[in-house]
Order: C-alpha cells, then sequence, then structure tokens
C-alpha cells in the first residue's frame, strides 16, 4: 500500500466511533500497557515494539472492517461522483467550443472563396451589374459639375445682396439678386463678409448630401427628416428672397405706401421668381447627385461585397480566438478536476486509517506503561523519572517514525500500489 498525500482533513460527514466504545477501547489499552510494562519491568525498548505491535493491531483491525471502510469513504465516494459529473459536462462542453471553432474556421474558408469568385460570377451572389452604370454616372457628373458652379455662384450672389449690398435706383431687377462682384466687394466690407458670403452655399451643398444620405435608409423617421430638409432649404430661399424684395422696395416705395410686408412679398413675381431661382436649381442638384451617387455605388458592389465579407472574416476571427481561449480555461479545469478525481479514485481504492482514534488509543497504553513504572516499579526516584521520561521520548519517536506528530488531520489514507 502507498501512502496518498499522507493525511486526508476531516470531512463534516464522517461518522465517529461511539464515545462508550472509544471509551472501552481506552482503558483495554491502558490495562494492556500496564500489564506489558509489569511484564519487562517498564523497559524502554520495550515500549518500542509494544507500541509497533499496537499499531499493526489497530492497522490491521481497521483495514478488515468493511462496514467501518465504507462509513469513512462515503464522503469522498460522493465526492468522487460530483467531480465525475463536473468532468463530463466539461468535456461535453471542450467538444462543442471545439466544433463551433471547426465551424468558424469552415464558414471563414467559404468566405474566402466567395471573395474570389464575385469577380468571375457576380450573379451568383446577387449582384446585377449593370454595364450602363458607367455612361450613366458619366452623364450625372456633366449635369452636377456645372450646376454645383451655378449654386455657388447664385448664393454666393444672393447672399451678397440680400445681406450686404446697398442698391439705387439705377439697378436693374437681374442686378437685384446677382451682384458680379460679390466677392470683391464682400472683401472690401471685411473678412468676415467675405468668408460667410464664400462659405455659404457648402451649407446647401452639406442639406444637399444630408439628405442622400437619409434617403438610402428608406424609414419613416428619414423620410420625415429628408422633408425637413427640404423646408429648411426652402425657407432660406425664401428669406433671401425676402431680404431682397424689401430692399428693392423700400428704395422705390413713394410716400405714403406702406412698408414690405410678407403678403406683399407672396404676391409679387420677383418673390418667387428668386426662391426658384435658387431653390428649384437646388432640387435638380439634389436629384442629380443622388443618381451620381447611386450609380457610382454600383460600380463598386463588387468591392463593397468584399469589404463587407473581409468583416465578417475579422469577426469570424475575433470569435474563434474568444473561443479558444473559453476553451483552453474549460481544458485547464478539465486537468485539476482529473488530478482530483484520479485522488479521490485512490482514496475510495484505498483504505481510511482514522489516525486520531489511534493516537488516543497510543497515549492510553503508554499511560498504562508509566503507571506501572510509577506505582510498582521500585527504583530510585532519579531513575524512576528517567525512565518515565525515556518512554515518553520512545513514544514521540514512534509517533514521528508515522508521521503522525501533529494534530491537524483525522485521517490516513492508504492506496493501492500500482
Amino acid at each position: 500500500m502507498e501512502i496518498l498525500n499522507k493525511v486526508l482533513p476531516k470531512k463534516k460527514e464522517e461518522i465517529a466511533a461511539p464515545q462508550n466504545t472509544i471509551a472501552i477501547q481506552k482503558k483495554d489499552y491502558l490495562n494492556e500497557g500496564y500489564d506489558t510494562s509489569k511484564a519487562c519491568r517498564g523497559r524502554a525498548s520495550n515500549l518500542k515494539t509494544g507500541l509497533e505491535m499496537v499499531y499493526e493491531k489497530y492497522f490491521n483491525q481497521c483495514k478488515l472492517d468493511e462496514h467501518k471502510q465504507k462509513q469513512l469513504k462515503q464522503p469522498y465516494l460522493t465526492e468522487l461522483n460530483e467531480v465525475t459529473t463536473d468532468i463530463k459536462n466539461k468535456e461535453n462542453e471542450v467538444q462543442e467550443l471545439t466544433q463551433q471553432i471547426t465551424t468558424h474556421r469552415e464558414d471563414i474558408q467559404q468566405i474566402k472563396q466567395d471573395i474570389i469568385l464575385v469577380k468571375k460570377q457576380p450573379e451568383n451572389f446577387g449582384i446585377d451589374i449593370e454595364h450602363k452604370s458607367n455612361i450613366k454616372l458619366w452623364i450625372g457628373l456633366v449635369f452636377l459639375i456645372p450646376l454645383s458652379f451655378y449654386i455657388f455662384i447664385f448664393y454666393i450672389s444672393t447672399a451678397y445682396s440680400a445681406f450686404f449690398k446697398k442698391f439705387d435706383s439705377k439697378n436693374a431687377l437681374f442686378e437685384t439678386v446677382f451682384e458680379a462682384d460679390a466677392l470683391t466687394r464682400a472683401l472690401e466690407d471685411g473678412p468676415l463678409e467675405l468668408g460667410f458670403v464664400l462659405f455659404i452655399p457648402f451649407v446647401f451643398f452639406s442639406l444637399g448630401y444630408l439628405i442622400h444620405m437619409f434617403w438610402e435608409r428608406k424609414t419613416n423617421a428619414n423620410y420625415i427628416k429628408v422633408v425637413g430638409l427640404l423646408l429648411i432649404t426652402f425657407l432660406f430661399d425664401a428669406i433671401l428672397a425676402y431680404l431682397i424684395d424689401e430692399k428693392v422696395h423700400e428704395l422705390n416705395r413713394r410716400r405714403g405706401e406702406l412698408h414690405f410686408s410678407i403678403s406683399m412679398a407672396i404676391q409679387n413675381a420677383n418673390f418667387w421668381l428668386i426662391i426658384f431661382a435658387g431653390f428649384v436649381s437646388y432640387i435638380v442638384w439634389g436629384l442629380v447627385f443622388d443618381m451620381v451617387m447611386n450609380e457610382n455605388a454600383k460600380r463598386f458592389k463588387i468591392q463593397v461585397f468584399k469589404r463587407s465579407k473581409n468583416e465578417a472574416i475579422q469577426d469570424k476571427t475575433k470569435l474563434i480566438d474568444r473561443t479558444i481561449k473559453k476553451r483552453t480555461r474549460l481544458k485547464e479545469k478539465l486537468d485539476e478536476l482529473s488530478i482530483k478525481s484520479i485522488r479521490l479514485e485512490s482514496i475510495v481504492a484505498g483504505f481510511i486509517l482514522p489516525i486520531q482514534n489511534y493516537k488516543t488509543f497510543a497515549v492510553e497504553y503508554l499511560k498504562g506503561w508509566q503507571k506501572f513504572i510509577a506505582a510498582e516499579l521500585t527504583l530510585g526516584k532519579n531513575e524512576q523519572e528517567q525512565l518515565i521520561s525515556d518512554c515518553r521520548a520512545v513514544y514521540n519517536d514512534h509517533m514521528t517514525a508515522l508521521d503522525l506528530e501533529t494534530d491537524d488531520y483525522q485521517n490516513k489514507v492508504y492506496t493501492p500500489k500500482l
């Protein structure tokens, strides 16, 4: 037999021997120590042999007591069953994670194959490549670029006329809206005025870009946003037209005539002419811009497809890494449980020696031995004390040899040799 870890901590479930039985056994060991000591005149050398015999007797009794061994092993057997169940569950988890990793890797290989095949057979992936997209794109750009210049010039001129220009009676209708020297005159007025009229067209270009972005994702919320942006653009054009018409009216107003008002602006053809010269051209620019962006997107459907697939590969790779780390942690736990299972199996296959009980009986045997020396053996006081001390030393050596000098464990476990 081998000793597994030498000792086991006491289990709560272990059933202690009945107190009356232990008391009877203690008395028997006390008497046996006394009688043996009497037979050999208390010699310390004989005590060593006696203790060894006591231990061998106790050892064999415990080993042959199957009922007691079953009681002592029951908590370890219960724990072994729990560990075995835990091992099976974790093995199943490891198997599932391994299957997930394999599936993800197969998915990555399939995605890579799709990336290779999409260029040759785009229709198999739901990608409809229109050969006319290039023609539509270039036609759209032919219209979009001049329209952008027109809107840029229109809003620079209109903004300068509305906010900074001083009219006189000699200005014709066209000159009230269009100011050929808007940038030069704005620069003369100051850098802030120049910045205002120079960058105001980009407000409208930004609104057009936002309309395109919202229109791409056709949701009710985006429809509301598009309508809101169009209303904002219309109101901005209406304000510019109103400010210009107001300046013209005030310049030509005769004494007694009413000041310019919104009702007058609505009835004025010039007001609507300015609005539609800007707003309608802006709407046309927005439609052409949207068409150009859509046709451009069609040209890059394969690139978009590849980009989305590469992103999917990255996501799958990250998922594989996380799954591998999780599986590694589970395997480490499985290794710990396997070691614990082997230890418990060894305990169940071997036998358990309730060592604390033996120490109790060995002490009683020593007491009986020393009782004879102190009570009946005729010796001088010093010789008697020395003999008792020698017997205590023999007892301590006996306990040390059995590795029983500490009191922090209840059982010693013996396992079969492999």
